[in-house]
């Protein structure tokens, strides 16, 4: 292990969303969209209702229930057709209502009021507490706000994936570079789909550690001073320091072709190379394997040839 080998291995910053998505405004929540509704209601003069087929109230009112803007952005309403109403506020629509209204009838009051029913959401599913259709208002108009009301597993935020996919596009971050960065805290936009899911990474631990075991990557950067603290570090009577070796298959290796792994070697009895190993970052797939110390197969044969002596005096003690 050479310091360069180490230097390279570092993973060079964090995952970034597309500019395009960076570059997002958020949508305002209070300007009317296609599929929001809107409650109209009417009153004419002197308690005169406006509309004679209309849904009548007291007082002259007219109240014309939960109407949803279409697709072109318009709504209907009797007697004048066809309103815009796409990108205007309640208050905006109200007061193109009574301008087109002033035209058939007059001493007219329009009351707009929102709805429930929102036309902009977003879907997010995966590993949430509480995943669904949101629509994007108030609170939800960038993915920190809708994450918050996902509740997503924030057991390990380094190693949690937020994928957002738009207009065919897809793109992923960690958790934890949304809470670093508000940058990437990106604006959503309706169709959006958002995918949380846990980033999934083991390596495996061999030979003469406190443990056998596959490890878990609980980080970005993950080196094998990490890996070898997590499995018990090396067997204090079997380990040899001079020979941690970390085995990698290579990438462009195709799948099933016989090619044999990068091996990487950390003497440990020289201090700079323990340095080197809290520096060098593992994959997903690699493998730790610490050879025996020389004096352990010696021991192992000492072991065996004196289970066998032992076992052959007993049989004699027998025959006696």
């Amino acid at each position: 292990m050479t310091p360069a080998l180490a230097l390279a291995s570092r993973a060079t910053g964090s995952a970034s969303f597309p500019v395009d998505f960076l570059q997002t405004q958020p949508i305002d929540p209070e300007k009317l969209a296609p599929g929001d509704g809107v409650d109209i209601s009417l009153w004419g003069q002197d308690s005169v209702g406006v509309f004679a087929h209309g849904a009548g109230g007291s007082g002259g009112m007219t109240d014309m229930g939960e109407i949803v803007i279409d697709e072109a952005g318009t709504i209907y309403v009797p007697q004048i057709g066809r309103v815009h109403a796409q990108g205007l506020t309640p208050a905006g629509l109200r007061d193109a209502l009574e301008r087109r209204l002033s035209r058939v009838t007059v001493g007219l009051d329009v009351n707009v009021k929102r709805t429930d029913r929102r036309g902009q959401t977003v879907t997010i599913e995966g590993d949430l507490g509480k995943p669904g259709v949101y629509p994007i208002g108030p609170g939800t108009q960038r993915l920190s706000g809708l994450l918050s009301q996902a509740a997503p597993n924030q057991t390990n935020p380094e190693q949690l994936a937020i994928t957002v996919r738009r207009h065919g596009e897809s793109a992923s971050v960690r958790l934890s570079d949304i809470y670093r960065n508000s940058a990437e805290n990106i604006a959503l936009r309706a169709g959006d789909s958002i995918v949380v899911h846990n980033i999934v990474e083991d390596l495996i631990v061999l030979g003469a550690t406190g443990a056998q075991s596959r490890v878990r990557l609980s980080k970005r950067n993950y080196t094998v001073l990490d890996a070898l603290g997590d499995s018990r570090g090396l067997g204090d009577s079997l380990a040899n320091p001079k020979a941690v070796f970390l085995l990698r298959i290579r990438a462009d290796t195709p799948m099933g072709a016989d090619k044999p792994p990068v091996v990487y070697q950390f003497d440990f009895t020289k201090p700079e190379q323990m340095v080197l190993a809290g520096k060098f970052s593992v994959q997903d797939g690699d493998a730790i394997y610490i050879s025996d110390a020389p004096f352990t197969q010696i021991q192992k044969v000492l072991s065996a040839f004196s289970a066998t002596l032992g076992t052959a005096r007993s049989v004699s003690g027998l025959s006696q």
